[in-house]
């Protein structure tokens, strides 16, 4: 997977922006700038993204379990039907993200900006009063156990 990481890099580099259906599971791109690629249809199961400028990706159908993507920057990404089944997304910049038919579960978002960011529904603001009624984190827990 490591020879497909480094393809990606290098045709990234030379313009191109569109990989479907990739296998990047367990690969990191951290603090890679990514912005306007079209990784869809793409596993990218327990992914490091951490700080990765994703801003207006294409991340629709793609497989994100478990992925890191801590402070990522993922303005206007497109995660459509995307599987974010507890994938990390504190301090991730999701404003305007469209996560319309997304699989939020064991999700964190905590401390993201949620901005205009379209819900799974497809009709809801992704704010925090629609992911807490769903007991998904969004602020760091009080206390400790």
């Amino acid at each position: 997977m490591q020879s497909n990481l480094q393809r990606l890099i290098e045709r990234y580099q030379q313009g191109e922006r569109t990989f479907h259906g990739l296998d990047l599971s367990g690969c990191d791109l951290s603090h890679l700038k990514l912005s306007e690629i079209d990784l869809s249809y793409s596993l990218l199961k327990g992914v490091s993204l951490v700080g990765t400028d994703l801003q207006w990706a294409v991340l629709r159908d793609v497989d994100l379990t478990r992925a890191n993507l801590t402070h990522a920057h993922l303005h206007r990404a497109n995660l459509r039907r995307a599987n974010l089944t507890m994938a990390s997304l504190q301090q991730a910049d999701l404003r305007a993200a469209d996560l319309s038919g997304a699989t939020i579960a064991n999700t964190v978002f905590v401390n993201s900006n949620l901005w205009g960011a379209i819900s799974p529904d497809g009709v809801s603001p992704l704010q925090g009063s629609w992911l807490t009624a769903r007991g998904i984190l969004t602020t760091q827990p009080v206390g400790g156990g």
